[in-house]
């Protein structure tokens, strides 16, 4: 950027000093200057313009990408976040099926205790 305005500069103080040494009349070499300032100005306008609107470019496509890995990450959080609900789901349906087994085999041996022990007592 400094090589640049320092190009510049460079340019417009030739040109600047090209008009004054030039041998026409006061008038002439102020219009003269008025002109190409003008013209100068311009041109850094424009090059203003156009640096300003590659910079809008790339902060929108900055934004873009940002957005782009935002819903990724957006996407694999719900992905993770379902599969480790239904592996709690399924180890918990599961914890439960265990249980009720463990309460039915339990029961089961509680009630061949007392048939044994109705037996024994009958004997």
């Amino acid at each position: 950027m400094r090589s640049t305005r320092d190009f510049l500069a460079g340019i417009i103080t030739g040109v600047v000093i090209g008009l004054l040494t030039a041998p026409r009349s006061g008038k002439e070499t102020r219009e003269k200057l008025t002109e190409e300032a003008n013209k100068r100005t311009g041109d850094l306008k424009d090059q203003w313009e156009k640096g300003v609107s590659q910079v809008k470019e790339g902060y929108d496509q900055a934004v873009s990408q940002v957005n782009q890995y935002t819903d990724k990450a957006k996407e694999q959080y719900n992905q993770y976040k379902d599969q480790a609900q239904a592996a709690f789901n399924k180890g918990k349906s599961q914890a439960k099926d265990d249980y009720n087994d463990k309460v039915e085999e339990l029961a089961d041996n509680a009630k061949s205790g007392i048939d044994s022990a109705e037996s024994s007592l009958k004997a």
